[in-house]
């Protein structure tokens, strides 16, 4: 059923129910661009604009939306010039998460990896450093721009959503550091 709503409303703007946890659901808007089995690519959007790219799982989706509302958001992004723009110009392969992050590193992007379960909560922001068949390491930075000396370790399993090339990670990406060594 799933599958039938993803080829239905492929290139329409949807707003998408996520189960990223027992009984916490999370919302995703974008139009989209792209399925596999297990995976999606949205082109997100929202205020009248697009917002970079968004890769979730299919097997949390719980419902496709795609009514009157969205049809109205649609015909603003129109007006506005920004459904033109709705699109991606590099190959995201959504085969698994793993082709999904050599995708992504092939861009030389930086990506947001979330975990949006309560009960273990991961938001990292960085460039990806290493892809392994169960995990990415992420070269996190905090909300000064510093890079940490430990990269965050992902599983796969766990992963609720991924963003890239979105305003917020390009520039803030631009103005990254590394913490001097303190003196002894």
């Amino acid at each position: 059923m799933i599958a039938d709503k993803l080829k239905l409303h492929l290139g329409n703007y949807v707003k998408i129910t996520r189960t990223v946890a027992q009984g916490v659901d999370e919302t995703s808007s974008g139009y989209i661009l792209s399925f596999s089995d297990d995976l999606i690519l949205l082109h997100e959007a929202g205020d009248f604009t697009l917002q970079g790219y968004s890769v979730i799982p299919v097997k949390q989706v719980k419902k496709i939306r795609h009514n009157k509302f969205d049809k109205c958001f649609k015909q603003i992004m129109i007006a506005e010039g920004e459904a033109a723009k709705v699109g991606i110009s590099y190959k995201i392969d959504l085969s698994n998460w793993q082709s999904v992050f050599k995708s992504i590193q092939a861009t030389r992007l930086n990506a947001i990896v979330e975990v949006e379960d309560p009960a273990n909560i991961i938001f990292s922001i960085g460039p990806i450093l290493k892809i392994t068949t169960k995990k990415v390491h992420i070269e996190y930075f905090d909300a000064e721009g510093f890079i940490s000396d430990n990269p965050d370790k992902i599983d796969f399993e766990d992963i609720t959503k991924v963003k890239f090339d979105d305003r917020y990670i390009n520039v803030f990406s631009k103005y990254l550091r590394k913490k001097k060594a303190k003196k002894e």
